[in-house]
């Protein structure tokens, strides 16, 4: 009875403060509190998927399908920025009432993804044939299976890459919970196909795997796309009369720079599998992953807060509203204490947590551990100023860093993994590097911005 009251109590509260807040923050709590249960299903199915995947496919082949589908994401950048800075456009277009130029938007970027994606379809057809694709993954298995894996992961990719602008529309409408419950969708239905179909299928097992993992998102995607231009958001149907190219300068303007953010973030965090795979093995790619998907949890929970909050830092800086911008960022970061608190909870309970999940077969090595939730600890308070520069669109100092960063990784990812010996806990140690560089920088353009100062052109 208590508890009830009290969780009774929670909401009122939540309640009240929705009905006494200004239209902007109203939009974004009532946003977060709808993501609240979808991001814990997805969750659950997320941690649910891995010892379903572990149990149906072995240890290595489950590796190098996570190395496969990290090095096909590499292939997103070639969107140049466009469905990030596209999200900028629309909240700026829908901040100043300025709706006509949202179909436009859409339309513009629709056509030119299925260019991009058209080119880069035709490039792999004509250099997949003569790529040793078990030199690149550096496995033993079946060459056949493994090049039908890798065309399962790139046709996927192409499939995304087009339909990635709805999201961006959910997202400048402040509907982040509806880009959750897609995202859930897929991963649930990729849940149930390979653990109640799996059994029945003995025969190219990565084959059927891979093909449910890697479409279950983008069809998910589709059917929304297909409801929402339909239903809800019909007067922003993409049209090919509302193609405009003139339209494309103001589109790449800003997203030649989060072009360059995409490719450093790549290069951090999605060539870890590749990096691991080609200097380690496969096998401690799944047990970096595995580890991953325990501490970004809290990550997780964090993101459910900070993306509405990215149009919303868009919409509150065009208006100059400095006062709810400087009350959010302070609430954000006394959640971000909290989160480490679990943070370490999950570091100290690490080895509990991984026997009544996965089981004890698979054993995780402890500086993996460590080095995760160091990471982790110090990427929620990156994460809190990364939110607020890339709402605003002062991307010139996060750009020159990311330069940097795609320049010298993968020389010092090889000093630190092959020279010194210092294996996976190099790599790690290097990331957590990059992301304290990152969080003294942010908060120093944060602080430079609120101060009203007028910024030298590297703070802008």
């Amino acid at each position: 009875m208590i508890h009830l009251k009290s969780y009774n109590s929670f909401f009122r509260n939540i309640l009240l403060r929705i009905n006494r807040s200004d239209e902007r923050s109203k939009e974004i709590i009532l946003n977060i509190v709808k993501s609240l249960v979808v991001k814990i299903i997805s969750m659950v199915v997320t941690l649910a998927l891995i010892p379903v995947s572990l149990h149906y496919v072995e240890k290595e082949s489950y590796g190098v399908w996570l190395t496969i589908a990290s090095v096909i994401t590499w292939f997103s950048v070639f969107d140049f920025g466009l469905s990030t800075g596209l999200t900028n456009r629309l909240t700026e277009a829908f901040a100043t009432k300025k709706d006509d130029l949202v179909t436009v938007y859409l339309s513009t970027t629709y056509f030119i993804l299925l260019i991009i994606t058209a080119v880069l379809v035709m490039v792999y057809l004509l250099v997949s044939p003569w790529i040793d694709w078990n030199s690149v993954f550096s496995t033993k298995m079946d060459s056949t299976t493994l090049r039908s894996t890798v065309n399962i992961a790139f046709a996927s990719f192409g499939m995304l890459f087009v339909l990635k602008p709805v999201l961006s529309l959910l997202m400048a409408r402040q509907k982040h919970f509806l880009a959750s419950i897609i995202l859930v969708s897929g991963n649930l239905a990729a849940l149930v196909l390979v653990y109640f179909l799996g059994p029945a299928i003995t025969n190219n097992k990565l084959i059927f795997f891979s093909s449910v993992l890697a479409f279950s998102y983008p069809v998910f995607i589709l059917l929304f796309s297909i409801y929402l231009f339909a239903f809800e958001y019909r007067e922003f149907c993409p049209r090919i009369s509302k193609i405009d190219m003139s339209h494309g300068k103001n589109l790449f303007g800003l997203s030649a720079k989060f072009f360059i953010i995409q490719v450093s973030v790549i290069v951090v965090l999605t060539a870890n599998n590749f990096l691991i795979a080609h200097f380690v093995d496969n096998d401690h790619v799944t047990y970096y992953n595995i580890a991953f998907r325990l501490y970004s949890i809290v990550s997780i929970f964090q993101l459910m807060f900070l993306q509405p909050l990215w149009s919303g830092f868009t919409h509150a800086y065009s208006l100059k509203d400095f006062e709810w911008i400087r009350g959010v960022i302070i609430k954000i970061n006394k959640m971000n204490l909290g989160l480490c608190v679990v943070l370490s909870l999950f570091f100290l309970l690490h080895k509990t947590i991984y026997d009544l999940w996965i089981g004890k077969d698979i054993i995780i090595p402890f500086e993996i551990d460590l080095l995760l939730f160091i990471y982790f600890a110090c990427y929620l308070y990156m994460q809190t100023y990364v939110y607020f520069i890339n709402g605003i669109g002062s991307l010139n100092l996060q750009t020159l860093l990311s330069i940097l960063i795609i320049a010298v990784q993968f020389p010092m990812a090889y000093l630190l993994i092959e020279k010194m010996d210092l294996g996976i806990s190099g790599l790690l140690m290097l990331n957590i590097f990059w992301v304290i560089v990152s969080t003294i920088l942010w908060k120093m353009q944060y602080k430079k911005v609120m101060s009203g100062e007028v910024l030298r052109r590297i703070w802008q």
